[in-house]
């Protein structure tokens, strides 16, 4: 696609999906910001898609057409990508396909969860169809609930089931649910919050989740605001504790702009915990709040992500031919999952917890299963020539040793953007 196309691309997907839907969903997520300001970064980075193209409509209701110049703008081009990737789709579906695909592509602007599931369809399908391979979608029926099948791969195809796995999975506060208890807070502090001149952590543990009963969670939101507003670390009973503590606000200010890893090391170091999700709040007299909620059980992301793909072994694919997993993590981007893939490729490192649970995975998964591939989260990559590509990293495990293995499954795995 160049961006000659571009305008063209956005006038057929507006025609063919209808810009209401991107449009209802930016003016959902914007309501719920302005009732919770902690919201903003979350929301807008889940609804990307959404409001990039949000952008392009506005346009077109203000000029009659996008102008040419929008289109060297890099941060509409994941919209674009996933324009052109829906469209192709919509080459090939038979009119009743079509209806069907275009019902689906709707829906994935009312929830992010169905947006993720099916980009990263649509992924995979671009993965292999680049690599000249012929994707169909499968549809449920008598003969499995996988995916997508690579119908010249194999004796008779290659099932394929795709699973996006949110940087929720397996962890006991979830971040949605964190930056809401947070609003609620904020309603009550925000006063006080704002003649703050040094950088204050806030870390609230609870014994395993926030409470889900309302009367229980508007209890917590008081005893925290009470604790903060006092000043004082202390016992809120039930075995949940709130901890204040000072730091200087100019060390996590300046690690922002560094790499992720560094910023992840600044906000453990000033809020005394390790890789916990943080609302941060940068004061107008010059300093920081830094709110954080744990729990006193471990999460277990690994052992949730192996147990969803154990359970979907044994049930979407059809056991006749081989079958692979392709997993998104949506909390790890591309630089991070070829930091894992470098490790477990030097021998003289242990292997990640990746590589370990994928391969007792593989050993006692059930025979049609022939491999998993990981993918990062989808981002944007400057390749030869000044092309960009829309897309990440992937890591894939196969597993020779399964009778339903055809050596001609490998080939398309790698390329560009596969590590093995």
């Amino acid at each position: 696609m160049t961006t000659a196309q571009m305008p063209a691309i956005y006038r057929r997907l507006a025609t063919a999906i209808g810009p209401e839907h991107w449009q209802g969903a930016v003016a959902r997520q914007e309501a719920a910001i302005r009732s919770n300001p902690f919201l903003q970064d979350y929301l807008r980075s889940e609804y990307a898609i959404a409001y990039q193209l949000e952008k392009l409509r506005v346009l077109v209701a203000a000029r009659g057409d996008v102008p040419p110049w929008a289109f060297n703008d890099r941060s509409i081009f994941p919209a674009l990508g996933f324009a052109a990737q829906v469209l192709g789709v919509l080459s090939l579906c038979t009119t009743k396909q079509a209806r069907t695909f275009v019902k689906r592509v709707k829906t994935a602007f009312s929830s992010s969860e169905n947006m993720h599931g099916l980009r990263l369809e649509l992924q995979a399908a671009t993965h292999f169809t680049r690599r000249g391979n012929q994707v169909s979608w499968h549809r449920a029926n008598n003969t499995g609930t996988f995916d997508l099948l690579v119908d010249d791969l194999g004796p008779s195809g290659l099932e394929i089931e795709c699973k996006s796995i949110s940087d929720d999975k397996g962890r006991r506060i979830h971040r949605l649910d964190a930056l809401n208890f947070w609003g609620e807070v904020w309603k009550d502090i925000s006063a006080v919050a704002q003649h703050l001149r040094n950088g204050l952590a806030v870390v609230l543990t609870v014994p395993n989740r926030l409470p889900s009963d309302p009367e229980e969670r508007a209890a917590l939101t008081r005893a925290v605001v009470s604790g903060v507003v006092a000043g004082t670390s202390t016992s809120l009973g039930g075995g949940m504790e709130l901890r204040l503590a000072n730091f200087e606000p100019e060390h996590l200010s300046a690690a922002m702009a560094g790499d992720r890893q560094t910023f992840r090391d600044a906000i453990d170091a000033a809020t005394g915990t390790t890789n916990r999700e943080a609302a941060l709040y940068g004061t107008p007299s010059g300093g920081m709040l830094a709110l954080v909620i744990q729990s006193a059980v471990e999460d277990d992301v690994l052992d949730q992500v192996f147990a969803t793909l154990k359970d979907s072994a044994s049930r979407q694919f059809t056991g006749q031919r081989g079958s692979l997993f392709w997993v998104a993590l949506q909390g790890l981007d591309a630089e991070q999952l070829m930091s894992v893939h470098e490790q477990d490729s030097d021998p003289s490192q242990q292997p990640t917890a990746l590589r370990k649970g994928v391969s007792d995975f593989l050993t006692n998964a059930p025979d049609h299963v022939v491999g998993v591939v990981f993918g990062s989260r989808s981002g944007l990559y400057p390749t030869d020539d000044g092309i960009t590509d829309m897309g990440g990293v992937t890591n894939f495990f196969v597993k020779e040793t399964s009778p339903h293995w055809h050596e001609s499954f490998r080939a398309p795995l790698r390329g560009s953007g596969g590590i093995s």
